[in-house]
């Protein structure tokens, strides 16, 4: 092991573990792997005899309630998927609560929504009460609220929820467990001489290329493929979190932070992201977006100005007052996100107006800007 490989590894205290479906459902047999969460639970408690602090995401509601209910592919209409998902919950944290209690641990569950990490009360709160569960050892198991969700207010998969948890947590350190060894140069399943990356400094495009398209997706019982695992790791990595990746059938957490395990390790960046940056930037999902010219392209990078309606030429989606919104040039690339100060009805009567008027039409009451640069971060 590298030098710097284990003062990453050793040094991190804050962890948070994401575990996938196909580790946890027994796709062939039905039901929780609870020999797995067993051995999950063993080396949970010896990173925690380390002085760790540990956070589970877990995957495995929707493919445990698929076994009792009797399907063999996961449903593709919203309302089976979710009732898949409300009865697989309960044997799933059952699962948790036993195999952590042999090893003296106690759990607690905690579902989440987009609308927890949106709203930045909801956001804050969950923070304190994870932290509470911290301070007093109890190991918090996490998982979208996939009974109820629907695409308004889901996180996405859980690969982008393990990133947001992170990130909210502060975490030194995301371990996503999946069915692969980690992350490789080529497709090992077409190319047998495809060579495991153990060290990866930064996610580039070409790296990410290696994982390839986006939407290519895993099993029966699993949501994310490699993409989505690559894009949740770059998000952690550009905000100073490391991570690793590696295989849920043959590592366990221990063996990352104690041992040489196999896999590859993402290096967090040096500059670390504050919590509003890190909020405003990736942990959030936008309400809506707005289009914006090339002038109001340049006023955001080249002179960090607030971004004002004269340069919006359009309005996708409905948002209100104190939404986060995203930020789009003419060709649909993504250059910013911000809290927007007017709703979306509204703007649309100014769209391409100048301040004077907007105030003719709307009153002096009404903010000059559309997101004040306070409230913005460029990408």
């Amino acid at each position: 092991m590298s030098e710097l490989r284990k003062n990453i590894l050793e040094e991190a205290h804050r962890i948070v573990v994401k575990i996938g479906s196909r580790i946890l459902v027994d796709s062939e047999k039905g039901g929780v792997r609870t020999r797995y969460i067993q051995k999950l639970a063993d080396s949970v408690a010896r990173l925690m005899e380390q002085g760790k602090e540990v956070v589970i995401v877990t995957s495995g509601a929707v493919g445990t309630g698929m076994s009792q209910l009797g399907y063999k592919e996961k449903p593709t209409v919203m309302a089976e998927k979710q009732a898949c998902a409300a009865v697989g919950q309960i044997d799933l944290m059952y699962a948790y609560r036993e195999m952590f209690r042999w090893v003296q641990l106690s759990v607690g569950q905690i579902l989440l929504s987009a609308d927890d990490f949106r709203d930045r009360t909801r956001y804050k709160n969950l923070q304190n009460t994870i932290k509470a569960m911290l301070n007093r050892k109890i190991v918090p198991i996490i998982n979208e609220n996939d009974s109820l969700a629907v695409a308004e207010i889901k996180v996405g998969d859980n690969d982008k929820l393990s990133s947001d948890v992170a990130l909210f947590l502060d975490a030194d350190l995301l371990l996503v467990f999946t069915d692969e060894d980690g992350l490789y140069d080529d497709n090992p399943k077409k190319n047998p001489n495809a060579r495991l990356l153990r060290f990866v400094p930064e996610i580039t495009p070409s790296i990410l290329a290696l994982a390839g398209k986006p939407g290519e997706a895993g099993s029966a019982v699993s949501t994310g493929g490699m993409r989505s695992k690559l894009e949740a790791i770059r998000n952690v990595t550009k905000s100073g979190c490391s991570a690793f990746l590696a295989s849920g059938m043959k590592v366990l957490p221990h063996e990352v932070i104690l041992e040489n395990a196999e896999g590859t390790l993402f290096v967090g960046s040096k500059k670390k992201l504050n919590s509003r940056q890190r909020w405003l930037s990736f942990i959030t999902t936008p309400r809506g977006s707005v289009v914006i010219d090339e002038g109001g392209v340049k006023a955001l990078r080249e002179k960090h100005s607030s971004l004002l309606p004269v340069g919006v030429i359009k309005v996708q989606k409905h948002f209100d007052v104190g939404d986060l919104i995203e930020i789009l040039d003419e060709k649909g690339n993504a250059i910013a996100r911000g809290v927007a100060k007017y709703e979306s009805e509204t703007l649309k009567l100014v769209l391409r107006k100048k301040t004077s008027q907007v105030r003719a039409i709307l009153g002096n009451s009404v903010p000059e800007e559309l997101v004040h640069k306070n409230d913005l971060v460029v990408f």
